[in-house]
């Protein structure tokens, strides 16, 4: 070819390249660009090239997008949810009501008169024993902690003396028992009335203390002297006279210990003629409770 036609030719083959000529296929339709996508490399595993996916079917489609995955939450309806109603028990628990405390019962009183025999005045040397018959009594009792028993015991008193108020520490027997709170009431006198009054004095006496006692709701029981130096048992027949006319009972130590002496001599009980030892006092003590058990606690 002659060097004049390379000019031509030159200027022919960039006319067909703007006319898109040179290529296969229809040279009136132009091939469509492909935008490859680029996606996260995967590592090649034929040595450490970085892979291209491969472009979407449908150039320039935008891809649909990605289904919402089972975790998203489903948002709330405008419709508020419908009230829930409660639900009424079927057996309701009834409530119970608080018992009140028991209070436990008030012990009850006994009061214990007498003369210096009852108080517990000590043989010889004087002054009191440490446990006079009142407090034997109470210790012997099935449950002591139920009894108050006071010792109203004066030396040297009667029965008239405890009737009149004159023994030199009671008020007149109708206002001692008015103000009293005993349920039970013992009288041991006689020892004392023996030389001071006769007997239908001392029995008149008595009747009034028991007939007194019982006007104010009092149990009266009589309680017969210990034998001693003198023929006291004419006194305790007197009382247990009196005791039977007044539906009184009686507590009688006269025989007791009289059973217990078993034809001894009254000194061997009473050393000064009069007073009881010690250990007979508390023979003395625990003998009324035996008595007083028996007849009022069952």
């Amino acid at each position: 070819m002659k060097a004049s036609a390379y000019p031509s030719l030159l200027v022919l083959s960039l006319i067909l390249a703007a006319c898109g000529g040179g290529g296969s296929g229809d040279a009136s339709t132009p091939a469509a660009t492909v935008a490859p996508v680029a996606t996260e490399a995967t590592p090649s595993t034929s040595g450490g090239s970085l892979a291209v996916a491969a472009p979407s079917d449908t150039a320039g489609t935008p891809a649909a997008p990605a289904a919402p995955s089972n975790n998203t939450t489903k948002p709330a309806t405008d419709t508020p949810a419908a009230p829930v109603t409660p639900t009424t028990p079927t057996n309701p628990a009834t409530p119970t009501t608080p018992t009140a405390p028991t209070t436990p019962a008030a012990p009850e009183l006994v009061e214990y008169y007498g003369d210096s025999t009852v108080w517990g005045y000590r043989t010889h040397t004087g002054g009191q024993v440490s446990v006079p018959p009142p407090v034997a009594f109470t210790a012997a009792l099935p449950n002591p902690a139920a009894f108050t028993v006071r010792n109203e015991g004066v030396s040297g008193s009667t029965a008239c003396g405890l009737l009149n108020g004159t023994d030199g520490r009671h008020q007149p027997w109708a206002s001692q028992m008015a103000a009293s709170k005993a349920r039970y009431v013992f009288v041991n006198h006689a020892i004392n009335d023996q030389w001071t009054y006769d007997l239908n004095t001392y029995k008149g006496c008595l009747r009034s203390l028991a007939r007194t006692a019982k006007q104010y709701g009092k149990q009266m029981i009589f309680e017969t002297p210990n034998p001693t130096r003198d023929d006291v048992g004419i006194m305790a027949n007197a009382m247990k006279e009196v005791a039977a006319q007044e539906g009184v009972p009686v507590v009688d130590q006269y025989k007791y210990l009289s059973e217990y002496l078993n034809g001894q001599s009254a000194y061997a009980i009473v050393p000064d003629g009069l007073h009881p030892t010690e250990a007979v006092y508390v023979m003395k003590g625990k003998y009324a409770a035996s008595v007083f058990t028996s007849l009022f606690i069952k």
